[in-house]
C-alpha cells in the first residue's frame, strides 16, 4: 500500500510539473538564422505588431533622457500587445524568440537609462534589432 501511495504521489507531482511548464515559453538559445536558406513565417498578427514597433522607432526623434525613456516606455507596450496576440507556435515561433529576446533586453535597458548617452546607445540597438527583422521573417 505505501508504495502505491509513493507512487501515485510522484506521478502527480511529476505530471503538475509537466503541465506547468508546458506553457512556459522556451528561451531562445541559439543565433538567429535563415530556415535553410529561406525566411520564418509569421502570422499577421505579428506582422502588424512588428510594423507598428519599426514605426515608433523610425519616427522617434528624442534627445533628452525622459524622450528614450517615454519610446522605451512606448516600446515595451508594444511588445507586450505583440506577445498577447501571437498565436504561433512550432519552429518559428522559437526562431521568433531568438530575434524578440534581444530586443526586449536593450527595450529594458533603455527604460532604465540613466543618461542620455547610454539611452542613445541603447535606441540605437533597438533600431538595429527591429531592422534585423526583416532579413529573417515575412508573413
Amino acid at each position: 500500500m505505501k508504495k502505491l501511495i509513493t507512487v501515485l504521489v510522484f506521478t502527480i507531482a511529476f505530471s503538475a510539473l509537466h503541465a506547468t511548464s508546458r506553457y512556459q515559453h522556451e528561451k531562445a538559445s541559439e543565433e538567429l538564422v535563415l530556415n535553410n536558406g529561406t525566411k520564418w513565417k509569421i502570422d499577421q498578427a505579428t506582422g502588424n505588431n512588428v510594423g507598428r514597433l519599426q514605426q515608433i522607432a523610425k519616427k522617434f526623434n528624442g534627445h533628452k533622457l525622459v524622450d528614450y525613456h517615454q519610446a522605451g516606455t512606448t516600446l515595451q507596450a508594444g511588445i507586450d500587445l505583440m506577445i498577447k496576440e501571437c498565436r504561433m507556435q512550432g519552429p518559428d515561433h522559437l526562431a521568433l524568440h531568438k530575434w524578440l529576446e534581444p530586443l526586449m533586453e536593450q527595450v529594458d535597458q533603455l527604460k532604465q537609462a540613466t543618461n542620455a548617452a547610454s539611452a542613445k546607445n541603447h535606441f540605437s540597438e533597438v533600431k538595429k534589432r527591429l531592422t534585423l527583422f526583416n532579413q529573417y521573417f515575412k508573413v
